[in-house]
């Protein structure tokens, strides 16, 4: 079978940990005996063409560089104008028997593609925004239950602080022009919907939102994000308890509730943080003031962000959204590491409340102080928890296991 996998950023670009997985699965099928391409956006010195692994990889599409700013989200808004053009000549050379649109911006253009040249096309939902035009799937600090209208999201979008991992300044929050733009880019990812065969969200939380846009439960199959695993050699546990937390400095990855949290705790541990963002002078401001012992570190590479977490000895996903599935959640498990997680989206399903880690209510100070202290207080609690982990990694989220689900989700395509 070949695969023509599209996706807007392909690693070494990537925003996100999205890119990452992407990269992963287009190898494990290649490695599975499948003859698989990717066609992505075009970056500053990496060849137009390449092979890897058995992967090969054509960047012509165009579009913005960053995903960190207004402007250049206004320039991404032409990803889809690219795929049109560049997608259906590649589909006459290469013959692909399937096309995989890998993230949720390149679903409407592999979508009018797929029609025009009536191939099959299957989606990966691994993000909130195939289902809000905010990208956060909460109103009001709280995770959504319907779909969207325009009136109910720009009653949501004028209350909201955030779009995405950007901020909603006034001139945006309260611009027509904007409220437009955001929902017009939405309704040509859900109109896509109704063009592809089959669709893998990442967790069961995306499953359920696709049934809630009319997607019938028999064209989906749940596909948790293929994640590296540490080197076994960098585990280690320390003297004094290291904390990890990789989500960037966006307010919504929930750094701040994890600083507040810690202000009163009398525990010795060292929290290390990793990411991009421009709040990161802001949050470390509020440790300082806190007096809470941080070490801000900025991006990382693959290989130093799996040696951080092999080297904690917890790990905390505080996100105030509904995350898709929670990646560094499943790295963590893979690694041995007990991890706190807000008890919101796809991390209600990686994490076993009491039996892999534990659970808290997003944004809820008081809460995550109580958990953080429970295991900074318990080294053998912690090790009953990563170890539990590690077993349901190997059992339920391996490679293999996922390519399985894959092979079979295609196979319906064409049955």
């Amino acid at each position: 079978m070949h695969v023509l996998m599209v996706s807007e950023f392909f690693p070494p670009i990537t925003h996100g940990g999205g890119e990452t997985s992407a990269l992963a699965l287009a190898k494990a099928l290649a490695k599975n005996g499948q003859r698989v391409s990717v066609l992505t956006s075009r970056a500053e010195g990496l060849p137009e063409k390449n092979v890897t692994e058995g992967v090969m990889v054509i960047r012509t599409l165009g579009t913005g560089k960053t995903s960190n700013s207004f402007a250049g989200n206004i320039k991404r808004l032409g990803i889809t104008a690219s795929i049109k053009k560049e997608l259906p000549k590649l589909i006459d050379e290469l013959k692909p028997d399937v096309l995989h649109a890998l993230n949720i911006t390149s679903m409407p253009g592999v979508a009018a593609v797929a029609r025009e040249k009536g191939i099959p096309a299957v989606a990966h939902i691994n993000s909130p925004l195939a289902f809000d035009p905010k990208g956060t799937l909460t109103d009001n600090g709280k995770e959504r239950e319907t779909p969207y209208s325009f009136g109910s999201f720009v009653a949501s979008f004028l209350q909201s602080e955030s779009t995405g991992r950007l901020a909603n300044p006034w001139y945006l929050r309260y611009n027509p022009i904007a409220w437009c733009v955001f929902y017009r880019r939405w309704t040509q990812i859900r109109d896509s919907f109704a063009v592809f065969d089959h669709f893998f969200p990442i967790s069961k939380t995306m499953q359920r939102w696709l049934m809630k846009y009319g997607v019938p439960i028999e064209k989906t199959t749940v596909v948790p994000n293929i994640v590296p695993i540490a080197d076994a050699k960098q585990i280690k546990t320390n003297k004094i308890p290291h904390l990890f937390f990789d989500g960037g400095y966006a307010p919504l990855k929930g750094l701040p509730v994890v600083i507040d949290a810690l202000r009163s705790i009398s525990q010795k541990y060292e929290l290390h943080a990793v990411g991009e963002g421009v709040n990161r002078a802001t949050m470390k401001e509020q440790a300082k003031n806190a007096q809470v012992n941080v070490v801000f570190h900025g991006f990382v590479s693959e290989s130093e962000h799996l040696a951080f977490v092999a080297k904690s000895d917890i790990v905390l996903f505080p996100s105030l959204v509904p995350e898709g599935l929670g990646r560094l959640v499943l790295i963590a498990m893979a690694a041995g590491k007990p991890v706190i997680a807000s008890r919101i989206g796809g991390m209600t399903e990686t994490v076993v409340e009491g039996r892999t880690g534990l659970l808290v209510e997003p944004g809820n100070v008081a809460a995550w102080r109580t958990a953080i202290r429970s295991l900074l207080s318990d080294a053998k609690k912690r090790k009953k928890l990563g170890m539990a982990g590690r077993e349901r990694f190997e059992r339920e989220y391996s490679a293999a296991s996922i390519v399985k689900k894959v092979m079979s989700g295609y196979h319906q395509v064409f049955s």
